[in-house]
């Protein structure tokens, strides 16, 4: 009877299990509506500000890099490719650049993008002084249109306009120059990648705003209540003026591959996938980005998945325990972290610093740290001893530098050759114009950054070593990059970046940069810098070379190390393309890995149809072997 019985459930088993199966491509027929593809990246540092303008900051230019394109972009080699400018041809004499551009770009409002629009930028960005070092040399009175997608830029001697102009920071009101209209030939090279610098903005939103701005565009009212027109005020440039007003509303729209729809500073931005992008739509849908005060939450918020990407610092890579499922991207980063040293005039007049404009007590700061030690201890092995302004990756780097001998007791023989004396504290003093001065500073840094903390207190170690007094003063990043920008520091310990192209690092030095990092004037540097833009990439070189030594004799540029960019990201949510990009995948210049990041797919899950089989055969199983048992 047992038997009987067992054989009737296993009857029944096939008969309950068959008709299941029968129905479940019906089931399967049913679909659901994708969820939306949401990054989420954490950023320590903030952009200075949204405005291409104004921003000077890499975190403004990496927001840039999503929303703008330029018109020509960086190759995976440092070699240079097509962006908003698909091809170019020069005239045989080198004074005359074709740009042919895409014809299925359009704005992220939906308006096409033309030849107009960059007409629009060129010209401006050059008569305003825009990130000036990129477009010196275009004629801006002569920028030609054949037609909507093609643009010719003649190139001349000076195409800055004689005017006066107004900057962000010290000294607001310059004169930029004198118009010069010879046509010169140019190193190719220099204006190519100078171009990969310049985001395209829109004229039909920009215009309005800057030239044809009712209170201060060419007829605007502000002058007109003064009773003179623009070209009366000697010259004056109101449209810069307006634009360096905190007020004013720069709109953010460009054809990059993302639009910016929220920003809320030192909270979060969220950017939207450019649907109709000419490179193609990113497979991401939403990137947002939550600002953090500390890399170290921010680097625990990966590890706990509450975001995905980051950059971190060494000193949490190289400790704690990291799962498979954390990435972390290693790469050199295109820049270099320095003690500047600040030359402003009007800071040492106004603190009776002069001490730090001294030659002998720049070279005595360079001679006594140990560059090395910061390396390996604050970096944690992640970088390495430098000199030079320009990255020791780059076809551009001096190898050859004469250096001065290093060490607490080189630092002191400098000095005391100098008339500096030991007081009874152990620090050194001299009088300078009537008044004592001792070798007492204070060193900014950044707080929430364990590497900068660590190298400032080994600094702060070497130069008490050869008789300094030294201070550390941590500010936060706000505040940093606002004393940065006025030159309100003794000493700082920052990083600045730069492009492969050594323009860029060549007009950060010159006497007149608003970039300049400590006010340092060498006129030699000044003259390299206009010289390297007409000249045969031999020469350029040669002309580099002699820049990177002239900064490292002046003194004030401290570098210290080339370091690694440290990325990490959750592999089991998304995974990159172009990661071993020098700079890694969040750079200003690495925009493919946004395109093409894309999330990771779960393993699929069993199909219905094997699990409902599987349960059948197991019930069939434990049915023949209860029917084995009761049999025997």
């Amino acid at each position: 009877m047992r038997v009987k019985n067992l054989v009737l459930t296993l009857v029944l088993v096939a008969i309950v299990a068959s008709p299941a199966v029968a129905f479940l491509p019906q089931a399967s027929a049913q679909t659901t509506t994708e969820a939306p593809k949401v990054f989420r990246l954490g950023m320590f540092d903030q952009p200075d500000s949204l405005s291409p303008v104004l921003g000077g900051s890499v975190a403004a230019w990496e927001f840039y890099n999503w929303i703008y394109d330029p018109l020509i972009r960086w190759d995976d080699n440092w070699g240079v490719k097509g962006g908003l400018a698909e091809s170019w041809e020069w005239a045989a004499n080198g004074s005359q650049l074709t740009l042919n551009l895409v014809q299925n770009a359009t704005w992220h409002d939906g308006t096409p993008f033309t030849s107009a629009d960059v007409n629009w930028t060129l010209f401006t960005w050059t008569w305003l002084g825009w990130w000036a070092g990129q477009t010196y040399r275009i004629d801006h009175r002569n920028i030609k249109c054949p037609d909507s997608h093609t643009v010719v830029l003649n190139f001349v001697d000076c195409g800055y306009e004689s005017i006066w102009a107004w900057a962000p920071a010290p000294q607001y009101a310059y004169y930029r120059d004198s118009y010069n209209g010879t046509p010169v030939v140019v190193n190719k090279e220099y204006v190519l990648t100078g171009l990969t610098y310049i985001p395209i903005l829109p004229k039909h939103l920009w215009d309005p705003i800057t030239w044809h701005d009712p209170v201060y565009g060419l007829n605007g009212s502000y002058y007109a209540s003064y009773n003179y027109t623009f070209w009366s005020f000697g010259n004056w440039d109101g449209i810069s003026w307006n634009i360096i007003y905190p007020t004013f509303a720069a709109p953010y729209v460009g054809t990059g591959p993302f639009k910016l729809t929220t920003y809320e500073p030192g909270e979060v931005a969220i950017f939207e996938a450019n649907a109709d992008y000419q490179w193609g739509r990113p497979i991401i849908d939403n990137l947002t980005v939550l600002f953090y005060t500390s890399i170290e939450t921010m680097t625990q918020a990966v590890k706990s998945g509450e975001i995905d990407f980051c950059e971190t610092s060494a000193n949490f890579i190289e400790t704690g325990v990291w799962g498979p499922e954390v990435t972390k991207n290693i790469n050199s980063w295109l820049g270099w972290d320095a003690i500047l040293i600040n030359q402003d005039w009007v800071y040492a007049n106004s603190t009776g610093k002069f001490q730090l404009r001294e030659p002998a007590v720049k070279d005595a700061i360079n001679q006594a740290v140990n560059k090395t030690k910061v390396a390996n201890i604050a970096y944690l092995g992640h970088a390495t001893a430098e000199d030079s302004v320009v990255h020791k990756d780059l076809k551009w780097h001096n190898d050859n530098m004469t250096k001065r001998t290093s060490g607490a007791a080189a630092a002191m023989a400098t000095l005391e050759a100098a008339g500096w004396v030991k007081n009874l504290d152990g620090i050194y003093e001299k009088t300078m114009n009537a008044t004592t001065k001792s070798l007492t500073f204070t060193i900014k840094i950044v707080s929430g950054d364990p590497i900068d903390l660590s190298a400032a207190q080994l600094i702060k170690a070497d130069l008490e070593a050869a008789g300094f007094a030294i201070a550390i003063q941590a500010e936060d990043v706000s505040t940093f990059s606002d004393d940065l920008g006025a030159y309100n520091y003794d000493m700082m310990i920052t990083f600045y970046t730069q492009i492969a192209d050594p323009n860029s690092i060549a007009q950060y030095m010159t006497s007149a940069s608003w970039l300049n990092p400590t006010m340092l004037n060498v006129p030699r540097v000044d003259e390299i810098y206009n010289l390297q833009q007409l000249v045969s990439d031999t020469e350029r070189a040669q002309l580099i070379d002699e820049l990177q030594q002239l900064v490292y004799d002046e003194g004030s540029v401290c570098v210290l190390v080339n370091f690694d960019d440290i990325e990490i990201y959750r592999n089991d949510r998304y995974s990159f393309t172009h990661e071993d990009w020098l700079s890694g995948i969040l750079s200003i210049w690495n925009w493919e890995s946004w395109l093409e990041a894309d999330e990771v797919a779960p393993p699929a899950p069993i199909p219905i149809e094997l699990i409902l089989i599987g349960a059948g055969a197991a019930i069939v199983v434990v049915v023949v072997l209860l029917a084995w048992r009761a049999k025997h």
